[in-house]
């Protein structure tokens, strides 16, 4: 999804810090298309604060300041239910998903504001809303940041801050695709979710990414602690 938006961001003039933690590849190939002087690679662990701050001065640098900011941070964990979920998964689940977010906040928000303004935009996940069975941590911290992104949509809401969260349902990936087929317990909760979505089949990284490409943008000038599905109806509230 985070490179599906950095793609349509590139073909849509902007320039753009790509962040990235160990696979560098993918942004490699970016920078390969749209050139150096319009991406820019950003190595840093989300959950280290003085690392991620420092790659987002280094964007501020290069490019005079910030508009906005979309985070697309998720674990790439096996479906378990809740009681065979262990310590570490946990510790590692709200590390990344929900510390990892508020770290990005604390990164990005002062540059905003500097700026007069700008978008600060999250990709959580319907479970945040609803919850879903076998993904019970990590719903846990969906369902903190679409109060975290509310409660900075308020609180920002004068010096011009837009805070909204994108919601995907099942999202045809490399992650989901593994997810179903690889693992029996995950692939029968995936293929319940797949029959419960009306539109009758899952998502793709497109369709999310321009939901996040869309609050990112001017035209979203008056749309700020909302939280977005794009789910294709699974859920309706």
């Amino acid at each position: 999804m985070g490179h599906a938006a950095a793609k349509m961001l590139l073909d849509r003039g902007a320039r753009v810090g790509l962040h990235y933690r160990s696979n560098a590849e993918p942004i490699k190939q970016l920078i390969a298309e749209y050139g150096q002087d319009r991406a820019l690679p950003i190595q840093a662990d989300l959950t280290d604060r003085a690392m991620l701050t420092s790659g987002v001065e280094q964007v501020v640098a290069t490019y005079g300041q910030l508009d906005g900011c979309l985070n697309t941070v998720g674990t790439a964990l096996r479906m378990k239910p809740f009681l065979d979920i262990s310590d570490d998964v946990v510790d590692e689940t709200i590390a990344t998903e929900l510390r990892g977010v508020i770290t990005s906040a604390q990164a990005v928000l002062p540059h905003l504001i500097e700026a007069g303004g700008g978008h600060f935009v999250l990709v959580g996940s319907d479970s945040g809303k609803v919850g879903t069975s076998g993904e019970v941590i990590s719903a846990a911290c969906r369902g903190g940041i679409v109060s975290f992104a509310k409660s900075l949509a308020r609180e920002y809401a004068r010096q011009n801050v837009l805070v909204n969260v994108v919601c995907p349902g099942p999202t045809d990936t490399g992650l989901w695709e593994d997810l179903v087929e690889n693992d029996e317990f995950g692939g029968k909760i995936g293929n319940a979710m797949i029959r419960a979505i009306p539109l009758r089949r899952i998502g793709k990284a497109e369709e999310v990414a321009a939901a996040a490409i869309f609050l990112l943008s001017g035209e979203a000038s008056y749309i700020t602690g909302q939280a977005i599905s794009v789910s294709g109806g699974l859920t309706m509230s």
